[in-house]
């Protein structure tokens, strides 16, 4: 089981929250939201205002299937920052 952690800066790209997909079991995931900006998290194409709605804030935990893959883009005025711990299984 592999553990990782990051802070990511959330802008008007889509990123990718977990790139380790070669996980055989999949992938959980804890997000929080480190700023008062608020973030959409959904599949590849997410949009601002499209995707589930992380406010300021706030957290989440998302367990993934094999090589499914969680992003986040800002959805709002200002850059958000995203911490992610991602655990293996």
């Amino acid at each position: 089981m592999a553990i990782s952690a990051q802070r990511l800066t959330i802008s008007t790209i889509a990123v990718s929250l977990n790139t380790d997909t070669d996980v055989s079991g999949g992938t959980k995931l804890l997000v929080k939201n480190t700023s008062a900006n608020a973030a959409d998290l959904g599949p590849s194409g997410v949009t601002a205002g499209t995707g589930f709605d992380l406010a300021g804030g706030a957290t989440v935990a998302v367990e993934l299937g094999p090589g499914e893959v969680l992003f986040g883009i800002r959805s709002a005025a200002s850059d958000a920052m995203l911490s992610v711990l991602r655990i293996g299984v």
